[in-house]
């Protein structure tokens, strides 16, 4: 009798242990998918909330009656870039609007004003919409955009990207530089004219002196 009963005590106790477990594991299994559902649900708000910063900013006029609206109209330009875009680096704004200001002469070059290119970039593939310079090039072209912060994303895309310019990344980037008269330096693809840096440090001084980024 009393094995019978010890028996069926460790038969309770195994029983026991099992719907203990069992039940343990039904609410780590249930944490589990409360957490997957979470994850799913944050991860499609982050999309919504890049849809509607997507759709409440418009893409902006471009001005360019002075240098100040010009300033000011890509900055705009840069500003939609940076909400409407998940994958753009950031770049030195100061060094971003003195080149435009230098390549396009504050937006007014017949490149800027037809082709809407601020920044002087060229195509080699002459079946896509180019101008061409003075000289008349065989080879190349001035890039024809729709808009110019098309052009700005360009730029902005050909230092983060363009295989010219990864001293330029290896400064900005891994080295957490942000001085644009260093960062300048760097962009020997852009400079044709010997001196190209000068005028860029010299617009950048400008900025500084005369102007307001905001």
């Amino acid at each position: 009798m009393r094995q019978k009963i010890k028996t069926i005590f460790q038969t309770l106790m195994a029983v026991t242990v099992i719907l203990f477990v069992f039940g343990l594991w039904h609410m780590v299994s249930a944490d589990k998918d409360d957490m997957l559902v979470a994850k799913q649900e944050n991860e499609i708000q982050k999309v919504v909330d890049t849809l509607e910063a997507i759709t409440t900013h418009t893409l902006p006029n471009f001005e360019r009656s002075n240098n100040q609206t010009f300033i000011d109209s890509t900055i705009a330009c840069v500003n939609y870039i940076y909400n409407t875009t998940t994958d753009v680096l950031p770049v030195n704004m100061e060094l971003l609007v003195a080149q435009a200001a230098l390549e396009s002469a504050w937006g007014n070059s017949r490149f800027a004003i037809e082709g809407r290119n601020l920044f002087g970039i060229r195509t080699y593939d002459l079946r896509e919409p180019h101008m061409l310079p003075s000289n008349n090039p065989k080879k190349w072209g001035v890039k024809v955009y729709m808009h110019e912060c098309d052009s700005v994303q360009h730029y902005i895309n050909i230092l983060n990207r363009g295989t010219k310019f990864e001293e330029y990344r290896k400064l900005k980037h891994d080295e957490d530089v942000n001085d644009p008269f260093k960062l300048v330096m760097t962009l020997d693809a852009y400079a044709s004219d010997k001196n190209y840096f000068g005028k860029v440090k010299s617009i950048i001084k400008m900025l500084r002196e005369d102007y307001t980024l905001e």
